[in-house]
């Protein structure tokens, strides 16, 4: 590792008892993990690293006892809790696809050893009978070489209609198509990214065709050539090693001008999809020796009259984002299961679910590049339904966008800890949108100057316990 590839170091957290041990940050990655707990705690912790190529296991930390194993993809983020004996009562590991159980127990001052868009190459601490802190160390999630920026394919097709672009992403997951539309579903890192429907659907829609087959076949139907006749629904989903190399099309006219008939699409697995569509006179292909296709553009009105792509070499790193986003730690109690939506560009549309005794969940809308991300639910919605106890509120986005967001957690009865009972969004317009809920107990306010929030992240049960934010600086 060279010196312009230093691992951060972050700091131990827990107490200091017990003897100091380093793992070292002279490792690629964690493979394994194995830790047990007491009844005064975490017991021991031991790792597997991947050094040069090669599996190498570092000493046990602690005194052995039953093991729990766990196995990422790559660790992005560990939580915590000791005591005030100095003691890690509970571990939670977080890589970027999924997160163990809580080991141990949840009690006591809770910590995170995270760094924004890095990931855990190495751990040290304490450790005595038991393991009394942990630190780890952080490289890039991107090693060198330098991403190449994606290259972008002119649209084949007709001029007619308005341009669209879903951008450049890191690969293509799933698509649609009937030639009257297109909808591509693509992938950033572990989060899907659903783009936008490009084209009009006819108003019949979607219905059961029952031909002389001992089956009902679901089927689209089109309005292509003044006629009515039935296309198959062209929807295909890619494995997660499978990218698609090669567009391949016929465009005609259609009602007076050119629109596309026919698409066909192959991948690196040798697979075909398609024709979808019928041969029109003019072919194209979209393609280029050594390179995958992660994104799509064209022209589009009633239908699709041009398609193009965004090209980028096989076996190149993914997109990384232009500004460093920065985590603001979540305010409220200790409850509930962590959640994580992440950073994105910006925030698009918030919805705030109100239970009697505070904020039962929480929603968002998000923006990347020129597609919207629909998150996950965060909490639990009221037997009242979505449109009776939710509140929605769209922002005028990109020029509008969320700066500030304030609050109130309070103890109500029945519940171990403390949940949000109160939350406001303000904008740089300036605008303030809420409060939802009802204002009781303690207050807090999330926000960084100079920036603006991108994404949410907090913990929620059947109520909303804790709420943060990820703020982005603020450019032109």
């Amino acid at each position: 590792m060279t010196p312009k590839e230093m691992a951060q170091k972050v700091e131990a957290q827990g107490g200091n008892g017990g003897n100091q041990w380093d793992d070292g940050s002279e490792h690629e990655a964690v493979t394994k993990i194995q830790t047990a707990a007491g009844g005064s705690g975490i017991q021991y912790v031991q790792f597997d690293y991947v050094k040069n190529g090669q599996t190498e296991t570092a000493p046990l930390r602690g005194i052995k006892g039953r093991a729990i194993a766990a196995d990422p993809e790559h660790l992005v983020s560990v939580e915590g809790w000791y005591d005030s004996s100095g003691i890690i009562q509970g571990l939670k590991f977080n890589s970027n696809k999924k997160s163990s159980d809580v080991i141990g127990y949840n009690d006591g001052t809770p910590f995170t050893l995270q760094v924004q868009d890095k990931k855990i190459i190495g751990f040290h601490g304490f450790a005595g009978d038991n393991l009394n802190s942990l630190g780890a160390y952080f490289s890039p999630l991107i090693a060198a070489p330098p991403s190449v920026p994606p290259k972008k394919l002119e649209a084949k097709g007709g001029v007619s209609g308005a341009e669209w672009d879903d951008g450049a992403h890191d690969n293509v997951k799933k698509g649609e198509d009937g030639v009257a539309a297109v909808k591509f579903e693509y992938t950033n890192g572990s989060q899907v990214v659903i783009g936008a429907e490009r084209g009009t659907p006819t108003l019949l829609g979607y219905e059961e065709l029952c031909g002389l087959v001992s089956k009902c076949v679901q089927k689209k139907k089109r309005t292509s050539f003044k006629i009515l006749f039935p296309l198959p629904l062209a929807q295909f989903e890619l494995e997660s090693d499978e990218y698609i190399t090669i567009v391949e099309g016929t465009y005609d006219k259609i009602l007076g001008s050119d629109g596309l008939t026919m698409l066909t699409f192959k991948t690196n697995k040798n697979r075909t999809y398609g024709p979808y569509g019928l041969e029109g006179s003019t072919h194209f292909d979209l393609k280029e020796e050594g390179h995958k296709i992660t994104g799509f553009h064209g022209r589009a009105g009633a239908t699709i009259s041009a398609i193009g792509v965004y090209l980028a070499p096989v076996g190149t790193i993914p997109l990384t984002p232009a500004q460093p986003t920065k985590k603001l730690e979540a305010k409220g109690g200790e409850g509930g299961t962590s959640w994580d939506d992440g950073a994105f560009d910006g925030v698009q549309k918030v919805s705030v679910g109100q239970a009697q005794d505070g904020i039962s969940a929480v929603k968002f809308v998000y923006n990347k590049g020129s597609s919207e991300i629909i998150g996950d639910e965060h909490g639990k919605s009221t037997l009242l339904g979505f449109e009776e106890i939710w509140t929605n509120f769209e922002l005028d986005y990109p020029s509008e966008y969320i700066t500030e967001v304030n609050g109130t957690f309070d103890r109500i009865f029945g519940s171990d800890s403390a949940v949000l009972t109160m939350l406001t969004f303000k904008t740089n317009k300036p605008a303030t949108y809420g409060p939802f809920g009802l204002t009781a107990g303690e207050a807090f306010d999330l926000k960084e100057e100079g920036h603006k929030i991108v994404g949410f992240h907090g913990s929620a049960g059947d109520l909303l316990h804790k709420f943060g934010v990820h703020v982005l600086p603020i450019t032109n």
